[in-house]
């Protein structure tokens, strides 16, 4: 329990409560959040802690819990709200719904809904269940962001048929407990990542949600059945055929065919091909798929062979109560053993201290949780590795560790060092934030331990592009949300990117805003990224399988970017007409004068801009004062004209 509280909570919880004598000194912390936890949702049983240590303690006693934190100890509402950990979802099997459902069941609409792996699903007594995506990053909640959070909560509620009704963020779950934890990862996803997919599935109409239903595959079983892999197996032309009988090899041995059957069941789909292959080849290839550390084929190389949707996802089993309470361990007893042993074999002071000082070999900026620590010198300790010293009682006291068995020190460091090596080929050396192997809807799939062949690039990506050119990486200086509109469609190419920033920088250029300023301001990034979207749907996307090619595509996006800052700055310059026809003659003066201020200075954003709100400026005080002209006018010849009328009726009589 307190290890996945630390990975909801992070440091939003304290070890242990402040002393007044600390709130005083240190003042008020806006970092730090209220968990709720509750027996049956009645304000009488609910109570609110934040340390970790009353969070373990209550566990045993209450049954739910907000995965979300307020900045109020009394009150659990959504004005309250500080921090937003997670996005959750209620999937109930009340008034008979979803009767039956089965966890594979959950996981499957998951999959289907182009979502990414949650980090943990709880089951309930009424057998459904709570499905939780930690963020990797915590939100800090506002007006905005817990409606934005509400229309997404309810989109993924509706997709995987769970409770439209318990939406919000501030709503309480099932208590996680070894017994209730039926699913559990340590995958973690941005709020940004869920905004994309949300609004991909904005965008998508019922034929495209139908043509990902018809192109996604459930599972190993009906791989070779699929009408993708059914293509491949109908004979490919020459320069697809090294990569077809391998990708085909890797289905069968995924299928549960052996070595020698899954041969001869090439040997006669070669014959298909134009021209065939040696049969010498085809064994080859067979054998460095069977002997080989993929067991099953890459669906980026279904799609590329057969230019037809395909994707699936590999779900893991959750892992055994013991090992979830360890998760990484012994990665951690090593990066422990390499700092005593860059002091000398030998390190004393106090264990928190010691603990702040070490690192993550992986992760520079990562430190291990004071937590880990302890439990990573009592593991050393009871293996003879360490030996541990305490002199002193309470916060004075001081613990020396010292390495007493060198060889056994140097048997766990490189065994952690060889884990940490082994799982880089199962990601594929990247992270989410660069490579995915993605679907229709916008999300990547999990698809890391079979994305790659071991005969090719670590980056080996479908080419959006040149295919006589090796895809390049994400350019760093492109907004990662522009990026990201670009990835999710399928253009993975960081040229392809690259090339298509440059084109929304020309289309500013038009209206005279400089490259520099593009990136910096939020609301040029976001017309950037809905002109991607409006291109996208006229041009196509590799993801679609519609793409009619990079020149049309970067010439619309051109244009496109083009009309939409034409309008937007349209829509600028109307506001400012409307708000400038309500304010008073010295305001305008002063608005005039600030203005004039504004342009003096160098650089101004969007100079273009400022004149043209200075030029409708002036319009308004010279058309204010021809009002006062001519009210001014027709005053004076009213009363000329009854002054005439007066002395005309005095002579008259």
């Amino acid at each position: 329990m307190r290890n996945l509280a630390q990975q909801i909570y992070g440091n939003q919880l304290t070890e242990y409560s402040k002393k007044q004598t600390q709130k005083q000194k240190n003042g008020y912390n806006s970092r730090l959040g209220w968990v709720f936890v509750s027996k049956d949702f009645t304000r009488e049983t609910t109570k609110a802690v934040r340390t970790y240590g009353s969070l373990f303690n209550v566990s045993k006693d209450y049954t739910y819990f907000t995965p979300n934190t307020f900045y109020r100890n009394d009150l659990r509402r959504l004005s309250t709200l500080r921090w937003i950990n997670a996005m959750s979802i209620d999937i109930d099997t009340k008034n008979g719904e979803n009767e039956e459902m089965t966890l594979p069941d959950v996981q499957e609409l998951i999959t289907e809904a182009g979502l990414p792996m949650p980090s943990l699903i709880v089951q309930t007594p009424s057998k459904g269940f709570h499905v939780h995506w930690f963020l990797e990053q915590s939100k800090r909640a506002s007006d905005k962001l817990n409606t934005h959070y509400s229309r997404i909560q309810t989109c993924i509620a509706e997709m995987l048929k769970g409770d439209v009704n318990a939406i919000g963020p501030e709503r309480l779950f099932r208590l996680p407990t070894d017994e209730n934890t039926v699913f559990h990862s340590q995958e973690r996803v941005s709020f940004d990542d869920l905004c994309e997919w949300f609004q991909l599935i904005q965008e998508q109409d019922q034929q495209d949600v139908h043509t990902y239903k018809k192109g996604f595959c459930k599972g190993y079983k009906s791989l070779l059945k699929h009408p993708a892999v059914q293509k491949i197996l109908g004979g490919v032309h020459e320069g697809q055929r090294d990569t077809a009988c391998y990708t085909l090899a890797l289905a069968y041995k995924a299928a549960g065919y052996d070595e020698k059957t899954a041969e001869t069941y090439l040997h006669n789909w070669n014959q298909k091909n134009t021209p065939q292959m040696r049969q010498i080849e085809v064994k080859r290839k067979v054998k460095s798929a069977y002997r080989g550390r993929f067991h099953a084929p890459s669906a980026k190389k279904i799609r590329e062979l057969s230019g037809m949707l395909f994707s699936y996802v590999i779900w893991e089993e959750a892992k055994p109560r013991e090992e979830r309470t360890y998760s990484h361990i012994q990665e951690w007893e090593g990066d422990v053993l390499a700092f005593i042993r860059a002091q000398g074999g030998r390190v004393s002071g106090s264990q928190r201290d010691l603990a702040e000082q070490i690192t993550s070999s992986v992760d520079a900026d990562k430190k291990i949780p004071y937590a880990t620590f302890k439990k990573v010198i009592a593991r050393l300790e009871e293996q003879e590795i360490l030996s541990k010293e305490v002199a002193g009682k309470g916060r004075g006291a001081s613990t020396e560790l010292c390495i007493i068995d060198e060889i056994k020190a140097h048997r766990a460091q490189s065994g952690a060092s060889k884990k940490e090596q082994d799982t880089v080929p199962k990601n594929n050396g990247l992270n989410s934030n660069t490579i995915k192997d993605t679907v229709v809807g916008g999300t990547a799939l999990s698809l890391s331990e079979v994305a790659s062949y071991s005969e090719y690039s670590i980056l080996n990506l479908p080419p959006t592009y040149s295919t006589s050119l090796q895809p390049a990486p994400i350019p760093g200086n492109v907004p990662s949300s522009f990026t990201s509109a670009l990835f999710n469609r399928g253009f993975t190419d960081g040229r392809f990117i690259f090339r298509a920033w440059g084109k929304v920088q020309l289309a500013f250029k038009e209206f005279g805003i400089v490259y520099h300023s593009i990136a910096s301001t939020p609301h040029y990034v976001r017309l950037s990224v809905e002109a991607v979207s409006l291109t996208v749907q006229k041009k196509g996307s590799i993801i679609a399988g519609d793409f009619t090619g990079e020149d049309s595509f970067f010439k619309y996006l051109f244009g496109v970017m083009k009309g939409l800052f034409k309008k937007h700055r349209s829509a600028q310059l109307t506001q400012f007409v409307e708000e400038i026809e309500r304010f008073s003659d010295v305001m305008l003066s002063h608005l005039g004068m600030e203005l004039e201020e504004t342009l003096k200075k160098h650089p101004v954003v969007d100079r273009e801009l400022q004149v043209a709100k200075l030029r409708e400026l002036e319009r308004e005080e010279s058309a204010r004062q021809r009002r006062k002209h001519y009210t001014n006018h027709a005053a004076f010849d009213l009363t000329s004209s009854l002054n005439q009328f007066k002395l005309f009726m005095k002579t008259e009589d």
